[in-house]
């Protein structure tokens, strides 16, 4: 294992317990429609690829947003690498749940499905959220777990957990 990865596995272990203390176990609505997949890649902090067993799905994970990786030639925002790695270490190879939230829209404007993703029972927006990795995120209508995600990312801020202590202005935004 590497140092780097050695360095997030009590991170992940110390959020993973706290939000699974905190937290019931299955956050968006049970009424919701659910898939099944396991993430085959970890493109960024928010967004993952997903073999439902129909073939990769890119995922838009709902109620998050992490720094944005530079592309084209842009530097990265601060905090963006190490918001991916954490994800990666989290759901990378893993089976997670995909679930539609009847308050959002099924696809966002650049393809990507929208869902909450689960993982052991968790909600992964929140974990990351919980550890600093990322900031609440409402795209245009309340989602279901919008109060929580905004409850973990008062407490990461105010306990300076990930970009709030490593970015000058919490990440820039």
């Amino acid at each position: 294992m590497s140092p780097r990865r050695l360095m997030l596995a009590p991170i992940l272990l110390g959020v993973s317990i706290s939000v699974s203390a905190c937290v019931p176990p299955s956050s968006p609505n049970a009424a919701s429609s659910s898939t099944s997949g396991v993430v085959v890649a970890v493109v960024d902090g928010d967004t993952i690829d997903v073999d439902t067993g129909a073939g990769a799905q890119r995922v838009r994970i709902i109620g998050i947003d992490t720094p944005e990786i530079g592309r084209g030639g842009k530097a990265d925002e601060c905090y963006a690498q190490e918001a991916r790695e954490i994800l990666d270490e989290l759901i990378y190879r893993s089976d997670v749940e995909l679930i539609a939230d009847p308050t959002q829209a099924d696809v966002d404007r650049y393809g990507r499905l929208l869902r909450h993703v689960q993982h052991e029972g968790h909600s992964v927006a929140l974990t990351l959220i919980e550890a600093g990795a990322g900031y609440e995120y409402t795209y245009d209508a309340a989602y279901d777990g919008q109060d929580a995600h905004r409850a973990a990312q008062d407490a990461a801020e105010r306990d300076r957990r990930g970009l709030w202590a490593a970015c000058a202005t919490g990440g820039g935004r």
